[in-house]
């Protein structure tokens, strides 16, 4: 069953119980509904006495348990409550997609008024009701689904919702759609998009049009959309790799291509190989043996160079920090490294990084689903539930696969590339094996033993208004707290966040960072960054200025840290900041890792 969230909401068991309760008096007997698993908390919620405050805790268990006429239920008061919040309202709607998509339950009767939703001004009810339509298979909106697929302003998380939908519904005029969508008069994302759905369709004619658009994209176009579809299709990597056969794929995107095959732990023989020949790269290597191991480890002591090491991890083509997480900031696919060096004996770290199938630790072997579909879907187990399987996949995604869409499940090995080193030279596989042969190491590798920042976001496309001046309160709150386009950036292992890095997308001499912290007991808490020259900080809405260290009390909750960085301003090439308890506070504080 979905988990529910409980903070401010009337806990499940409390609520069922209450309706057990009142049944009776209310005067309804039991008999009198269709058969259901939650037929008292519907008697409850029908009689009107549950205040709107308390309604969210209804609609989860309605949402995760109920029958067909128990969702027709919620679906009517989605549509016509007028005293529902909009949050409310888009609770129910994802409950009945989540209905409709695991357990294959959706309402009873006419589903054809979700329609009305598709010109929502709100984008996630907008969101959610499109993608109920390709679940409910409601053919009357295949026009709306159209206009959007094929409209150039249409938002690109609004235009993926689209064309699954369009792939659900699967009759003639969605697939006129996708094939318009693949036309070479589109932008490169309409018919990268258009090519993945029609994958599901027609895989030898997305093939065909996916090795046209190969052959000559632009120089920002990104691959990933093109080759995920043909990935995550039985036999669809060797379909693609037979259409390219032939074609002239720039160096570039077919060094894209297999970087991002790689990084998502897909090495398949016949498309690899087809673009290793564009990209200018022979196959995969062979798994060391022990001779060359001793030498790799002899050349590790004598020349590897560790700092150098750690630039090579933090490469954005690698993309080790999409799995790996080091002082406990970054991806948790694979296991953290933070004291890999220390926990494990150089031959280890030298056959995990060349031959990562060799050693791979129970908890992170991946399992391949394959679905009644077609689709292949891999990632490393979460949880199952009666109705669901739960992967987290190497973008650190988590895959959600309703248990009667699985046709057969193999245990996979791991999800780190086989063939990463083909993308360094030798010099730089010595310097990463250093790196990590290193970590955990007292000195400059050591584990991190304070409350330092270590994951970070990254303001990106930032409005003119913030970069020119220190914005006012109103401007700080609008587009910079509230700004969506926060990215992650990771500080090196000793802390130190490189803010040469940080600006090197956008080359601009001023910079916005946040930290996270999570405070379990509120207090004083002492903040101190390495230097406060060039920087303005935050604390949520509260404007410190530049100060190097900062005193605040901070009641229990999640809490951001904003800093806005001038580069002309500062002397130091980075930026550390460490949240410490000055003494006799009863302040309890983390900072906030992961991804």
């Amino acid at each position: 069953m979905k988990s529910v969230r409980r903070r401010g909401r009337l806990p499940i068991y409390l609520t069922i119980a209450i309706a057990c309760s009142l049944a009776p008096r209310l005067g309804m007997a039991f008999d009198d509904e269709p058969e259901s698993a939650v037929g008292s908390v519907m008697r409850l919620w029908r009689s009107g006495r549950v205040a709107v405050d308390r309604l969210p805790s209804l609609v989860d268990i309605v949402g995760s348990r109920g029958n067909e006429h128990d969702l027709r239920f919620l679906y009517d008061q989605v549509l016509t409550a007028v005293d529902w919040p909009v949050e409310l309202r888009l609770q129910g709607l994802r409950q009945l997609l989540d209905a409709a998509e695991t357990r294959k339950v959706q309402p009873t009767g006419d589903l054809s008024g979700i329609e009305y939703l598709l010109t929502s001004d709100d984008a996630a009810t907008k969101l959610a009701a499109v993608a109920l339509c390709g679940a409910w298979n409601v053919s009357s909106s295949t026009g709306t689904l159209q206009s959007l697929a094929l409209d150039a302003a249409t938002p690109a998380d609004l235009r993926r919702a689209t064309v699954r939908s369009l792939v659900q519904l699967g009759d003639e005029a969605a697939g006129e759609t996708l094939r318009a969508m693949c036309g070479t008069a589109q932008t490169f994302e309409i018919r990268s998009l258009g090519v993945a759905g029609l994958v599901n369709l027609n895989v030898e004619e997305a093939a065909d049009h996916a090795a046209g658009i190969l052959e000559a994209p632009g120089g920002s176009d990104d691959p990933r959309v093109v080759l995920d579809a043909f990935l995550q299709k039985q036999g669809g990597s060797d379909v693609l790799a037979a259409a390219i056969e032939g074609r002239e794929i720039q160096e570039d995107i077919a060094k894209l291509a297999l970087r991002y095959m790689y990084s998502v732990g897909r090495s398949d023989g016949s498309l690899s190989t087809a673009l290793g020949r564009f990209a200018g790269f022979d196959a995969d290597p062979q798994p060391p043996t022990p001779e060359e191991v001793a030498l790799i480890a002899q050349e590790i002591v004598e020349s590897g160079d560790p700092v150098r090491g750690e630039q090579v991890f933090r490469r954005g083509d690698l993309s080790c920090f999409k799995c790996h997480a080091v002082s406990k900031a970054g991806g948790q696919v694979g296991p953290d490294l933070s004291a890999i060096g220390s926990s494990s004996p150089a031959d280890y770290i030298i056959h995990s990084v060349l031959n990562p199938d060799r050693d791979v630790k129970e908890a992170f072997i991946s399992l391949t689903v394959a679905t009644v579909d077609g689709d292949i879907l891999q990632g490393i187990f979460v949880d199952r539930t009666e109705d669901r399987l739960q992967l987290r996949d190497a973008n650190g995604q988590l895959i959600i696969i309703p248990i009667d869409d699985i046709d057969e499940e193999v245990e996979g090995k791991s999800l780190m590339p086989k063939g990463l080193v083909k993308f360094m030279t030798r010099q730089e596989m010595i310097d990463l094996l250093a790196f990590l042969t290193n970590l955990g190491k007292p000195g400059e590798f050591a584990i991190r033993e304070t409350q330092r920042m270590q994951r970070w976001r990254v303001l990106r496309g930032a409005d003119m208004e913030v970069l020119e001046d220190v914005p006012t309160p109103t401007t700080y709150s609008a587009l910079v707290l509230g700004s969506q386009n926060w990215v992650p950036a990771y500080s090196w292992v000793n802390g130190r966040l490189p803010l040469d890095e940080v600006s090197a997308a956008d080359l601009s001499p001023i910079q916005y960072v946040m930290g996270e912290i999570d405070v379990s007991e509120p207090g004083d808490m002492q903040f101190v960054l390495n230097s406060a020259d060039g920087v303005t900080a935050w604390i949520e809405q509260d404007e410190v200025g530049s100060q190097a260290q900062f005193l605040r009390r901070l009641e229990a909750g999640r809490h951001r840290i904003v800093l806005r960085i001038d580069l002309r301003e500062r002397s130091d090439a980075g930026v550390t900041l460490e949240v410490q308890r000055p003494q006799n506070s009863s302040a309890e504080v983390v900072v906030v890792d992961g991804m």
